[in-house]
């Protein structure tokens, strides 16, 4: 599988470290970027909106309802101008979307069937595939999996968050840690300039670990932090060697290393451990915080012109579910 393409999206609305400071959570501005290392984030919401959500004066279905919460469709319609914008995509062409996301619009459709409508992909199978965080390497997993096969030859996968709409912005060891973004990826099994082969996938799961990380139906996110910290740095480490090692591949010969996007302070143990150069690492988390599943991939594309031919880029994810998994692709 290659992907030919992608595409990123951030909203406009920011929530730095000093707005925190005035929803008086007792998370101030330096000790929030010594505890995690971000300093900034995107959101779907304004500052006016989530200082209401602080204190009670609205809520997120008040507030969806009133059409002021971008939706899945809208993101990923944005992130596809740009992946349209860097390649040839002929739409007709496509036979295959998958979606995901952890905090969608409805419960049902599939992301991906609404997305594909606003983009006139009507000859299309759509599903989608939700593992938290680790999403889009299990995306990539089953188109993979699919093109492998020959059901599939070209497809296109999506992904959105906005986990600013399903933190307690009265709590501030969650609150503090999200933005929003969207993603997109066309994929081929056919090899087109530029593209970036998938050579390897990798999946993996831990499902007694699964109330570590919890978004319950209706309530806000809500995690176990000191063990997740741990699981996130160990499982960052194992996804990114274990990939190589099967490939006969050592860190020394991966030119890129993209993480997910849990916090910068995670990242910067993980890369340490594994001896990765700072100078290859790449990352967003500084200032646009956590992601969920769209961290990684909108590091990817966000740096889709940096790549050279030849050089191998490792993405590591770790997730709720407790899930873990990594990609190895490389520049052709």
């Amino acid at each position: 599988m290659y992907i030919y393409s992608m595409g990123h999206y951030f909203p406009e609305n920011i929530l730095d470290n000093d707005f925190f400071d005035k929803l008086d959570i007792g998370s101030a501005a330096d000790w929030i970027k010594d505890r995690v290392g971000i300093e900034s984030r995107r959101s779907v919401l304004t500052q006016d909106q989530v200082m209401d959500l602080r204190h009670g004066r609205t809520n997120r279905q008040t507030l969806k309802e009133a059409g002021a919460i971008e939706s899945i469709a809208q993101m990923g319609e944005k992130a596809w101008k740009v992946a349209t914008s860097r390649a040839h995509i002929v739409v007709e062409d496509i036979d295959t979307v998958i979606g995901g996301t952890s905090v969608p619009d409805d419960d049902i459709p599939a992301s991906s069937c609404v997305i594909a409508s606003h983009l006139g992909m009507e000859r299309v199978r759509g599903f989608d595939v939700n593992s938290a965080c680790s999403t889009f390497v299990v995306q990539c997993h089953v188109m993979r999996g699919l093109m492998m096969s020959g059901l599939t030859k070209e497809g296109a996968i999506f992904g959105a968050e906005r986990y600013t709409t399903r933190v307690d912005y009265s709590d501030r060891r969650n609150s503090i840690l999200f933005g929003d973004s969207a993603i997109t990826a066309a994929v081929s099994c056919t090899n087109r300039p530029g593209s970036l082969k998938v050579i390897d996938s990798l999946v993996e799961s831990a499902p007694s670990g699964w109330e570590h990380i919890h978004l319950p139906d209706g309530k806000f996110f809500q995690q176990n932090g000191a063990a997740v910290q741990k699981f996130a740095v160990t499982k960052t480490i194992a996804a990114a060697q274990d990939i190589l090692a099967r490939n006969s591949l050592s860190t020394k010969d991966a030119h890129w290393f993209i993480g997910h996007q849990a916090n910068y302070r995670m990242l910067t143990s993980a890369i340490e451990k594994m001896g990765v150069n700072p100078d290859h690492h790449l990352y967003n988390v500084v200032d646009r915080g956590n992601q969920g599943a769209t961290g990684a991939p909108s590091v990817l594309s966000q740096n889709w012109d940096r790549y050279k031919s030849g050089d191998y880029i490792v993405i590591a994810v770790v997730g709720a579910g407790l899930t873990w998994g990594s990609l190895l692709l490389q520049k052709q």
